[in-house]
């Protein structure tokens, strides 16, 4: 359509890969056209661990959206996160030269190439890259400076860094079901735009993405990403200690999380005593447990992805500056109590993240499940435009971006609340 453009995300967990497809219009902004999602075990904590097989999850994701869209495209936003990925906050200072002092767009460039680190690891690169703020002449200006006059051109820059190999294999999965990666968006980015609300990013908050393999710890400040730390350690851990510590089978773990599973109870609680049914591996007919057992099993889990966020937000050193709250995302999040055992420790609000601003959104997707998958529809939707594939200078995607929103994820080359479960 002449008044619409086409945006493609492609989310690819450890447990699923969920295709989604929208159209941004000109007068009725951004509508969801489609959304796929299929069962994925090819891919562990970031990680592609069977090449055929992610090609084949992918295709069958992609092929179900755009089949259920009726579009026709094959650039994709794809979603990164694993264990190998983190993320620094770079700083950079450049004098400006020019008799007459104006910042040019060259200055800008030259102050982030500055700050962009020089010397990575063996088998790392740059992912995604985002200005967090510049300051002219020590003053912070909340927008590009391009234009201004000073002496002294400042930029802070966070910087996310990724495994070579593993983006790699992600791309070689992608490429063999003829898509072309547009972006990299991290995950805890894409997860943002859908559930953040602008008072949570100038108040500052933290982001915590609880998906099947790892959790994602974010801080907001300042309007974007200060800070993200992968953690291995997701929902699935429960199914396996469940499956491990009564001797059922996998699915049979799964069905007595959903069914009976909480993060979290008080030892004096009367639901201890209560017995529910179980079938036992190689067991025809259900037996009867004790409650107390199954969460004697889930809640240790519990309390290591409290103490792995918790250290993670100590290693961040800039809670003391996060005036908001907590917000959840991911199917992991949905645990019964989560979210209350995580305010308890954490001493601060914790909500559950659906995800808002887009159009013909089915309810079965208005879930923190899909937050990270539907925010690459956001992201793309507002940065699409902007965005190249990987041969494209990095630099000029900055200043792109910048020109009418400061503070955005920039890609890099190649809120409302829910109840309680």
């Amino acid at each position: 359509m002449a008044n619409s453009r086409i945006v493609l995300g492609v989310d690819i967990g450890s447990t699923k890969v969920a295709t989604v497809a929208g159209e941004v219009h000109s007068t009725r902004g951004l509508i969801l056209r489609g959304l796929c999602s299929v069962p994925c075990d090819a891919i562990a904590r970031g990680v592609v661990r069977d090449l055929n097989q992610a090609a084949k999850d992918i295709d069958e994701s992609f092929s179900g959206a755009m089949y259920s869209s009726g579009l026709t495209a094959n650039e994709v936003f794809v979603g990164i996160t694993g264990r190998d990925i983190y993320s620094r906050n770079c700083r950079a200072t450049l004098d400006i030269t020019h008799p007459e002092g104006e910042i040019t767009t060259s200055d800008v460039d030259r102050v982030i190439e500055l700050a962009l680190p020089k010397l990575l690891p063996e088998g790392q690169q740059i992912v995604h890259t985002m200005v967090r703020e510049f300051a002219l002449d020590g003053i912070r200006t909340s927008r590009s400076p391009v234009g201004m006059i000073g002496r002294r051109l400042d930029v802070e820059a966070h910087v996310v860094i990724g495994s070579s190999s593993q983006i790699a294999n992600l791309e070689r999965a992608i490429s063999r079901v003829d898509l072309k990666v547009k972006s990299y968006v991290h995950l805890l980015i894409a997860a943002g735009e859908a559930v953040l609300s602008a008072e949570d990013r100038n108040a500052g908050c933290i982001l915590i993405d609880v998906g099947g393999g790892t959790t994602n710890v974010g801080v907001f400040l300042g309007g974007t990403l200060s800070y993200s730390r992968c953690i291995p350690v997701g929902g699935q851990n429960y199914d396996h200690d469940l499956k491990q510590g009564l001797g059922v089978s996998f699915e049979e773990a799964q069905r007595i999380k959903r069914s009976y599973g909480k993060a979290w109870i008080e030892p004096e609680n009367e639901e201890l005593e209560d017995f529910v049914d179980v079938k036992f591996y190689g067991h025809k007919e259900y037996d009867k447990i004790k409650r107390r057992r199954i969460y004697e099993i889930m809640q240790p889990r519990t309390e290591e992805l409290l103490e792995q966020i918790i250290d993670a937000l100590n290693e961040s050193g800039q809670i003391a500056r996060v005036a908001g709250g907590v917000i959840l995302v991911g199917g992991g999040c949905q645990l019964r109590q989560l979210r209350r055992y995580l305010q308890r420790h954490l001493q601060r609000q914790v909500r559950i993240g659906l995800p808002t601003g887009i159009g013909h959104l089915l309810d079965e997707y208005r879930t923190p499940a899909y937050a990270p998958t539907l925010g690459l529809l956001l992201y793309g939707a507002k940065y699409g435009e902007e965005s190249r594939t990987q041969e494209a200078s990095l630099l000029s995607e900055v200043l792109s971006a910048l020109r009418d929103i400061f503070g955005g994820l920039l890609p890099h080359k190649r809120k409302p609340e829910a109840e309680e479960n």
